[in-house]
């Protein structure tokens, strides 16, 4: 196995949008931890009154269904704080990004989250339910934000000076049994200031939306046995299983020495079929394994393989179109048929399966350059393998790939 850094939690344009808050105890992984920050922007410029007056700022945001750890319906407590460093939008973040926040927290809220329900929710393809948290944040933050709203003022309308004075919010479990997801791109995840005119009540709103906005996700693996998996790159080598973690960063590094030294013994031949199977997949209700799986290219140094240089330009371009370069960080995935290449993963089996013809015959037409590491990892979300914390855990010997191939017969002329 492998822990490997850089694996971005922020949003790009087109994928999912979550951010994750919450904490959960794994018997096999440790404590897990979430917690999620995000910039926060007006959504319009309204004049105000002189003689306006505040009265509250209110937080609110809207669920998008996914829950991870204790299936029972439980309490959950978490506390939000102001952010004190400025966030770039165009900086990319981090599963192990530190952001640093104000000692004294704004707000804080306790609120039951019911699994059951999330799922039947998230199974209902007609329902319009909208499940939402509300908290009223501190009067103080309340106040100064509302002193800045000026449609004059570009500390105001200017982006970037509007999140250089007011950075964003954390929001950072104190009491949770599970991790659950945020939509920040929901017009119900809001942040609203009210105030009056006279005897007329208004608000304006603040939107967490198409701005910086990522999750930290922590590790305590200590006690667990994968406690020695505590360095980034290096190989841990646990003696009979294989793990895979989605968010925590987590792989199971491939080698394909043997194959290659098998295709040497043979001229040529046309791959019929290629299947790669991960079989008794250790998964339960609570500890549900990532949807599929995809494989990744690695170099020697058990970096992921991205295009860097020249030489990576050349290598990708070799393949003929057997990989693509994905959004998971740009790294080289395998590609058989004109998109990612996925393993599902079927709960009844326990078993994650996948045909990659196309791809293992590019790997044998291409042997002369070999190409012998490759990361197993998860794949879902797509692109988002940040979005999520599912876990796997299955022997290491349960790892199998097939050939099924046929060799030409050559004849010579009489």
């Amino acid at each position: 196995m492998l822990w490997m850094d850089s694996l971005r939690t922020s949003s790009l344009s087109g994928e999912l949008n979550r951010i994750m808050v919450g904490e959960y105890m794994d018997p096999v992984f440790g404590t897990i931890r979430a917690q999620a920050y995000s910039q926060f922007r007006p959504l319009s410029f309204p004049a105000i009154a002189n003689d306006a007056t505040y009265d509250s700022i209110v937080l609110s945001w809207k669920y998008d269904l996914y829950t991870y750890g204790s299936l029972n319906a439980t309490s959950q407590t978490i506390d939000i704080y102001e952010i004190n460093q400025t966030l770039n939008f165009g900086d990319t973040y981090f599963f192990n990004t530190q952001v640093t926040t104000e000692k004294v927290p704004i707000g804080s809220v306790g609120f039951r989250i019911n699994p059951e329900l999330f799922k039947q929710e998230l199974e209902d393809s007609d329902a319009d339910t909208v499940i939402t948290t509300k908290l009223r944040l501190s009067d103080n933050f309340g106040q100064r934000l509302f002193d800045s709203v000026n449609p004059e003022d570009t500390l105001f309308t200017n982006l970037t000076y509007f999140t250089e004075r007011f950075k964003g919010l954390a929001f950072l479990p104190t009491q949770s049994d599970k991790i659950f997801g945020i939509n920040n791109f929901d017009a119900n995840t809001v942040l609203t200031v009210y105030y009056h005119e006279g005897t007329t009540q208004k608000s304006i709103g603040f939107s967490l939306s198409n701005l910086v906005a990522f999750t930290q996700i922590v590790a305590d693996r200590s006690g667990t046995e994968l406690a020695g998996l505590n360095g980034f790159y290096t190989e841990f080598d646990h003696p009979t299983n294989r793990y895979l973690q989605n968010g925590a960063s987590i792989i199971t590094k491939l080698d394909l020495t043997e194959f290659y030294k098998y295709m040497d013994t043979i001229p040529n031949i046309m791959i019929n079929s290629a299947e790669l199977s991960v079989t008794n997949v250790d998964a339960t209700d609570e500890y549900v394994a990532p949807g599929n799986l995809t494989v990744a290219m690695m170099k020697n140094d058990n970096h992921y393989k991205t295009i860097t240089g020249s030489q990576d330009t050349l290598d990708f371009i070799g393949f003929s179109g057997s990989l693509i370069i994905s959004d998971l960080n740009k790294l080289f995935v395998a590609d058989d048929t004109g998109g990612l290449f996925s393993l599902p993963y079927s709960s009844t089996d326990k078993t994650y399966l996948g045909h990659p013809t196309l791809f293992f015959q590019q790997l044998f037409n291409t042997k002369q350059s070999q190409y012998p590491y490759w990361a197993l990892l998860p794949a879902n979300p797509p692109n988002s393998n940040g979005k999520a914390v599912n876990r796997a855990v299955f022997p290491k010997d349960d790892i199998k790939l097939k050939i099924y191939y046929t060799r030409p017969i050559v004849t010579e002329n009489p």
